[in-house]
């Protein structure tokens, strides 16, 4: 029988992930739109894409994993671990929230790229664009590779569990998820922000561009910068728990507390639309003529 608390987290989690993954689809709709009216879409909007469907990957594998694990009876045995590992353990789940942040780094340094007097006309190549973002998910695939080996089901706590071979393995890999998807990137992104921070707000070598140049590149900037700061904030309670939860109380794993900040993580997902259509007058746009069917 789920208790309160599961069915107020399951329910977050639903609404969550509707609204993720609706707010996410318009998001590609209209970017691979832009083609067939005036806008022409830029190599930000296609890592906007890229960020999309790493988002949309978040919504749809959160729902077996913490909607829907209540409604049936999970599997046993083979069938069960089956399950675990690649539906219902969340593991797909955090395939596209790895994409997500290796996608914001490259975000980050397109940013510094385009903020740069004398590369501001000059985009990153199509050749190059496609490497970073194949890139963003085979590092995101091999981050999370390990536990498509080790996630099993645990019919005592009706959740699955990460069951690994040695005590000392699931230490070193908090370690390496913290650092890979929470100290490094969110340092790199620190670091390029505050360079182009300058160049664009307090450096003079940009006051021969044009005033409308300028103006776009800080709004899509402050739009860069805001789902970076959210992105800190949603993933690292998470992230600094799972570390704790093999290396203190690993009784946190799976609790009520973990599980809340897993749906921070699922807000970081769901909000991102709403920071682009709030920041872009052009989205904006984009979204009416969406809405209004034209």
């Amino acid at each position: 029988m789920a208790s309160v608390n599961d069915v107020v987290l399951s329910a977050t989690f639903l609404l969550l992930s509707l609204t993720d993954f609706v707010g996410n689809v318009l998001v590609c709709l209209i970017i691979l739109q832009r083609k067939r009216v005036k806008f022409r879409p830029s190599t930000l909007d296609f890592l906007f894409l890229n960020l999309a469907l790493a988002d949309i990957m978040v919504a749809v594998f959160a729902i077996p994993r913490y909607v829907l694990n209540h409604a049936f009876a999970h599997p046993l045995g083979s069938v069960g671990d089956f399950l675990c590992r690649f539906i219902t353990g969340g593991n797909l789940m955090w395939t596209g929230g790895a994409a997500s942040v290796f996608t914001l780094v490259t975000i980050a340094f397109e940013r510094r790229h385009a903020s740069r007097p004398h590369q501001v006309r000059r985009k990153l190549s199509k050749s190059k664009l496609r490497v970073l973002v194949l890139s963003s998910w085979v590092f995101a695939c091999l981050l999370n590779l390990p536990l498509f080996f080790i996630m099993s089901y645990d019919d005592r706590s009706n959740f699955c569990v990460e069951n690994w071979p040695h005590p000392l393995l699931p230490k070193i890999y908090g370690i390496i998820w913290f650092s890979v998807v929470g100290a490094i990137p969110i340092s790199i992104m620190a670091v390029l922000y505050s360079k182009v921070v300058y160049h664009l707000w307090v450096k003079s070598s940009i006051a021969r561009l044009h005033r409308r140049a300028i103006l776009i590149l800080r709004k899509a900037t402050k739009m860069a910068i805001t789902l970076t700061v959210i992105y800190s904030i949603c993933w690292l309670p998470n992230l600094i728990l799972y570390i704790l939860a093999f290396n203190i109380f690993y009784a946190v794993y799976g609790s009520p507390l973990y599980r809340w900040t897993v749906v921070l993580t699922c807000l970081n997902s769901t909000v991102n639309p709403f920071v682009y259509t709030f920041q872009s007058r052009r989205f904006r746009a984009s979204v009416k003529r969406a809405l209004s069917c034209k």
